[in-house]
């Protein structure tokens, strides 16, 4: 069973993200990530594909990040388990991209990689303080 702490925290995590992330994604970078893809880059995003990635994303930034942070009652270390997570994460997905696909900007890569590791850090944070609340 899943204690009801973790479901809040999830919760609450998944919200922030998909809020900072929407404003990161629809208005600071939007140029940005458009002059970089080019064609790449869908008129729309998939909404449904989006909410599986927000949904499952915060729960292994809540999992691995917040919680153990909880046990060791340091916000610091959440901060610092979601930088890890968030530059592997987002590192994965941009080094793979560099592999694989043609004329993938490394600029895209780096600067995707920098915003994926401050957002999981300020999630990873989030989700620390809902599990202290709940």
């Amino acid at each position: 069973m899943i204690p009801a702490g973790f479901l809040k925290a999830w919760a609450g995590t998944a919200v922030f993200l998909l809020a900072i992330d929407a404003v990161w994604l629809g208005l600071v970078a939007r140029g940005f990530y458009a002059r970089q893809l080019g064609d790449l880059m869908l008129e729309q995003p998939r909404l449904g594909i989006a909410a599986i990635f927000y949904v499952m994303y915060s729960a292994v930034v809540v999992l691995l990040a917040s919680a153990p942070a909880f046990r060791s009652g340091s916000l610091t270390d959440a901060l610092m388990l979601g930088a890890i997570l968030g530059f592997a994460a987002y590192g994965t997905y941009d080094i793979t991209n560099m592999a694989t696909l043609k004329n993938w900007p490394l600029v895209m890569s780096l600067v995707d990689m920098a915003w994926g590791t401050v957002l999981t850090a300020a999630v990873a944070g989030v989700g620390y303080w809902l599990l202290r609340w709940t």
